[in-house]
């Protein structure tokens, strides 16, 4: 079976769940307040008005914060923060230690051309817990990657020579982003040693459709099908399963579905580097204008 993409964004849908709230709210998060950090990443665009739908109050971070797709609602606080500032992040957190910390920043690349090592999984990711644990929160979702089991199998260090038999759709994406990708790898192992009650997130190709549910998992060292699709708003609503579930804390949890990338119709590896040049160039204009406007001041 081969399925169909239709080019449309999920945002009305995302908008019309947060406006249906005003009718009726689900009872499910009982006022429980959720913080998500990386509020402008793509998966936030299904996390939130989701967890606003199910009953939960939101406190969504994001260093560009009027690039948050949503308007006010009284279950949604905005704090502006970036992950290198503690007392930032420290400042989203109430102190009475209640939140579940749902972390799905990550960085905005173009994978056409190598990405420089990074910090900004691991260190970000370093000052969350080191917030957390000073305002007494003790659990913490990070998403991380299913790629970097594959770049860990190709053996891609940031040392790694160029390899010379691979092409842009057999695998050279992957040795390029092995900067960000090794990060991410310390990343997890941060959130492991960090002595919260911890899930660590592997979403498969992530994709913009609307839900189709039927989400599988692999649980740690178990088998992860490869080049396996599944949509944001699949995934927001696992990760939102797990907030009031101990069933997975401690555990690295790969989530995808049934549906290999090979049977989606209208994607193809030109359509995705377009879409992440585009998103690189947006964040890349809003932070020097942000820079540009702090240095007038």
């Amino acid at each position: 079976m081969r399925y169909t993409i239709e080019r449309r964004g999920f945002l009305g849908m995302s908008v019309a769940l947060v406006s249906a709230t005003a009718a009726y709210a689900a009872t499910e998060g009982d006022g429980k307040r959720i913080v998500v950090i990386g509020a402008t990443a793509r998966t936030a665009d299904d996390l939130i008005p989701q967890a606003i739908w199910r009953g939960y109050d939101v406190v969504a971070v994001a260093r560009r914060p009027n690039r948050i797709r949503f308007g006010q609602h009284p279950r949604l606080h905005i704090v502006e923060a970036d992950v290198y500032d503690q007392a930032a992040l420290e400042s989203a957190l109430s102190g009475k230690g209640d939140e579940v910390v749902i972390s799905v920043y990550g960085p905005v690349v173009d994978p056409t051309v190598e990405v420089p090592e990074t910090d900004l999984m691991s260190q970000g990711t370093t000052n969350i817990i080191n917030a957390m644990k000073k305002k007494g929160n003790t659990k913490l979702m990070v998403s991380s990657s299913m790629a970097v089991k594959r770049m860990q199998a190709a053996g891609y260090k940031p040392d790694t020579p160029k390899p010379t038999n691979v092409t842009a759709e057999s695998g050279l994406w992957l040795y390029n982003l092995r900067g960000p990708y090794n990060d991410m790898l310390k990343m997890e192992e941060l959130t492991k040693r960090s002595g919260l009650r911890y899930i660590v997130l592997r979403p498969g190709q992530l994709m913009v459709e609307p839900p189709r549910g039927g989400a599988r998992i692999s649980v740690d060292d178990e088998p992860v099908p490869n080049q396996r699709v599944i949509m944001y708003a699949d995934f927001a609503s696992w990760i939102l399963d797990q907030v009031q579930s101990d069933a997975y804390v401690g555990k690295t949890v790969s989530v995808y579905s049934d549906t290999p990338m090979s049977a989606v119709e209208g994607t193809n590896f030109e359509t995705a580097v377009n879409t992440l040049r585009a998103r690189k160039a947006q964040t890349d204009a809003d932070l020097a204008e942000k820079a540009k406007r702090a240095k007038g001041q």
